[in-house]
């Protein structure tokens, strides 16, 4: 009876673990290419190729400098209508491409 009841704790704490996983983004070969100065010219706008697409983004140090091959994850930004049409993103995680 014991080992019964053990048995199904086991398979409910397995189903619920697997159930509690969430999609972890793939990450993306990118390069910073050049600071973004429509925005404020100091504030950390830089532009960041994807593939062929040119996106704008918040790049934190030391990964603020143009040419800069990196790995990151991102989540397109639509806060507001403007960054929808300007190809906004949000960098999650980032490191160098070595």
């Amino acid at each position: 009876m014991k080992k019964t009841i053990l048995i199904y704790v086991s398979i409910l704490i397995a189903a619920g673990s697997l159930s509690g996983c969430s999609d972890v983004e793939p990450e993306r070969a990118a390069v910073i290419i050049q600071r973004d100065y429509t925005m404020c010219g100091a504030c950390g706008g830089w532009f960041v190729q994807i593939d062929s697409v040119r996106y704008r983004a918040d790049v934190a140090a030391p990964y603020n400098k143009e040419s800069t091959p990196v790995w990151i994850r991102f989540k397109k930004d639509e806060s507001d209508g403007l960054k929808v049409w300007g190809r906004w993103i949000n960098i999650t995680s980032i490191r160098n491409r070595e």
